[in-house]
């Protein structure tokens, strides 16, 4: 069983990852202690990750929101030093770089006399951003933390600095966060098992395959191999296990070694009074060594075996861990490219599958409670952004919920247009004639997560208040593109971006357009690399996937549309992929058009509303119903 962790129903106000205001002299204090840290420096990179290249990392232990009080999960800055700004006097003390999803919120939170905010379009690059930024000069000195970026962006850095002659300097990390006066992040909560039931997976099925996978590749045949990550969600892959250590984050903090048949897992200082209460006989033939904090007890381990080929992924390992390795095997080859992991996660056991669509069902019930509840109480009293939040952490918990997937996103009016609105207020209300919005997920005892998004009419039925014709028609448009994967297969030759364009099109159909990705993938983390839909996606479909498919129409100071649905990706023969929907929650017709419905979204929608019906989970009734 998955143990409670920060879930309580009445705890909006306080989730873990959210800060308490600071006034600007604070700011204005820590960026001064920079100077006073690093005097040889023209710029100090600052990045919202840590070095398990987490998401989303508490403000105690995120240096970017020490330099801007910028709470996002997403965005990298640049502080330009004092004594660099004397010849650049254009330039404010801060860089921010944020993509489309966090624009209206990078403006709210940060002090703009001190904090330029660079918005970025739609998915960009936003390491590459800084890069360019800081490639506008020449012989300049910049500070990074190796350990709080991947060996991918890093060999970036270098390749760009080299070129203008700029020098890039290793900070630490730990001094950083000293500096801004942040606490970092401990925890001690257990990491545990969770069962086989429920995953399809073992420990020892999953090193096997690893091995074999490893050996196909290794160079010469007899060759030893290691592979490493430093990313969290790997090391619950491996184990089958979790520990919520991080907010909204089913995974635990460690490094994970795997050499011959030993799996080494290091705890450092963040986590290293965790208790350990692993299933060994998921382990089979294989030894797990824990580590906790020893880097020569982890050297020492590691020497017991000849290794000549090291195994990691750059994109998601950061780096400084792999120095570690090279030193004890300074000759072994290295395959930083190496995505096995990865590629394996993504492709969802039938227990993954059956464990997924439990999770959904219970939530979408949560969800659809709560949106009942809040079209009816906001048109009968105050009703705010703060007690929506709160009532849904009541049904998530009536569910079983043990932790919420990321930041509630409870908008209303306007708010509901900021993609990533995640500090709900007690003194914003829903008043009559808005659009809402209600972005949530949430964890259970099988140990995947969920994530949903539905808008509702503050009005309509018999109140008397009608939807005006933008709000009808951002709905409507949203919903057309959201259902569309839902109603015929797709082909399976097309990509992740392709996908993206596919569902994008039926928004652009109508005249608008949206600032973010069209999908993510979902599993351990509700951000699950592997499969992606965007106009960035790498990633190819993939048999089994599980996928968000949400897109969304955002009107800057009126209000703002998301219909997110979940999907499964079932083959259909070896050409096209069935999108099994496996979010059940029903829409609100007020803001629907029929006008604008095809006859085959039509048949969609009468079906899924019957479904949502069945499982008690509709909004409103659905009025295609009464038609023949």
């Amino acid at each position: 069983m998955l143990m409670k962790y920060d879930f309580e129903p009445k705890s909006a106000k306080t989730e873990p990852s959210q800060a308490p205001a600071q006034p600007s002299s604070d700011l204005e204090k820590s960026l001064e202690r920079l100077d006073q840290a690093y005097p040889d420096l023209d710029a100090i990179v600052l990045t919202s990750k840590d070095p398990f290249m987490s998401e989303y990392v508490p403000v105690d232990n995120n240096p970017r929101y020490g330099a801007t009080r910028f709470t996002g999960s997403v965005g990298d800055c640049i502080y330009w030093t004092k004594k660099f700004r004397k010849f650049n006097p254009n330039l404010k003390p801060v860089s921010l770089f944020v993509d489309g999803r966090y624009h209206l919120q990078a403006d709210q939170e940060t002090d703009l006399n001190l904090v330029e905010v660079v918005k970025l379009d739609v998915e960009p690059n936003i390491e590459g951003s800084v890069i360019d930024r800081l490639s506008g000069f020449n012989g300049i000195k910049v500070g990074l933390d190796f350990e709080r970026t991947s060996i991918a962006t890093l060999i970036k850095y270098r390749t760009r600095a080299s070129e203008k002659k700029n020098t890039l300097v290793s900070i630490e990390g730990e001094k950083i966060l000293t500096v801004l006066s942040l606490p970092g992040w401990k925890i001690d909560r257990p990491i545990f098992s969770v069962p086989e039931s429920a995953t399809g997976r073992s420990t020892k099925g999953l090193l096997r395959t690893l091995t074999l996978d490893m050996h196909a590749r290794r160079y010469p045949a007899n060759a030893g191999t290691l592979y490493l990550t430093c990313a969290t969600d790997d090391a619950a892959f491996l184990l089958n296990a979790r520990g919520f250590h991080l907010p909204h984050t089913a995974s635990f903090l460690a490094y994970t070694f795997f050499v011959d048949q030993e799996l080494i897992v290091f705890l450092p200082a963040s986590s290293k009074n965790a208790p350990m209460q692993i299933d060994e006989g998921n382990m089979g033939e294989f030894k797990l060594t824990v580590i906790r904090d020893d880097i020569p007890a982890l050297k020492a381990a590691l020497k017991e075996y000849s290794v000549d080929q090291i195994f990691f992924d750059g994109s998601r390992m950061n780096g400084l861990l792999p120095s570690i390795v090279m030193e004890v095997f300074p000759n072994a080859t290295v395959d930083d490219q190496y995505q096995w992991l990865l590629r394996t996660r993504a492709q969802k056991t039938p227990a993954e599958m059956n464990s997924i669509r439990t999770s959904f069902l219970r939530s979408s019930r949560a969800i659809a409670k709560t949106l009942r509840y809040g079209k009816s109480e906001s048109q009968k009293q105050s009703f705010s952004e703060i007690d929506l939040a709160n009532y849904l952490y009541q049904c998530y918990a009536d569910e079983g919920a043990v932790a919420l997937s990321f930041k509630t996103i409870s908008g209303a009016g306007p708010h509901s247009a900021i993609v990533h609105y995640s500090n709900p207020q007690a003194t914003s209300y829903f008043e009559k004639g808005m659009i809402a919005l209600l972005d949530s997920g949430a964890y259970y005892s099988e140990g995947f997560c969920t994530d949903c998004t539905r808008g509702f009419f503050v009005g309509g039925g018999n109140s008397g208040v009608k939807p005006e014709a933008w709000q009808k028609d951002i709905y409507t448009a949203t919903l057309k593109s959201a259902i569309e994967v839902f109603i015929h297969p797709v082909d399976a030759k097309l990509t992740g971006k392709e996908v993206d364009a596919l569902i994008r099109g039926k928004v652009k159909a109508a005249g608008y357009d949206y600032m973010h990705g069209t999908g993510h993938g979902i599993g351990i983390h509700v951000h699950e690399e592997g499969i992606r839909l965007s106009t960035l996606s790498i990633y190819p479909q993939s048999p089994y996937a599980c996928v968000s498919v949400e897109p969304g129409i955002y009107l800057q100071g009126k209000g703002g549309v998301r219909v997110e649905n979940v999907a499964l990706l079932i083959p259909e023969g070896s050409s096209h992929y069935r999108y099994e929907n496996v979010a059940f929650v029903g829409y609100d017709w007020d803001l629907i058009d029929l006008d604008k419905l095809t006859n085959e979204e039509k048949v969609y929608l009468k079906a899924y509303e019957a479904k949502c019906r069945e499982l008690g989970t509709e909004l409103v009734s659905c009025p295609l119903e009464a038609q023949a």
